[in-house]
């Protein structure tokens, strides 16, 4: 029975190292990438994905701002992050 149970733990923290790499990949992966567009584009901040004029990019990049909020609290911590841009508002003209 120990052994079972030693093994489930096993699994376990096996899976929870693995979400672990794989949520601190798709931030690096992420930020980098719109780290590339905003010096481009020459911006301070970054938006985690392309810009689009849609309600289902804002959503989805607030859900990024959210998710990501702890890795990039460390990683400008660390001096290598930035600050992520406000919301653009494309509509006006």
């Amino acid at each position: 029975m120990a052994l079972l149970r030693t093994t489930r733990n096993g699994w376990l923290i096996g899976i929870g190292l693995l979400c672990l790499m794989s949520y601190v990949s798709l931030y690096f992966v992420l930020t980098r990438r719109a780290y590339a567009d905003a010096d481009r584009y020459q911006s301070e901040g970054f938006y985690y994905l392309t810009l689009e004029n849609t309600a289902a990019w804002r959503f989805r990049n607030r859900i990024c701002l959210y998710l990501f909020w702890p890795l990039n609290f460390v990683d400008r911590g660390v001096g290598t992050g930035r600050d992520p841009a406000p919301e653009p508002l494309l509509d006006l003209s």
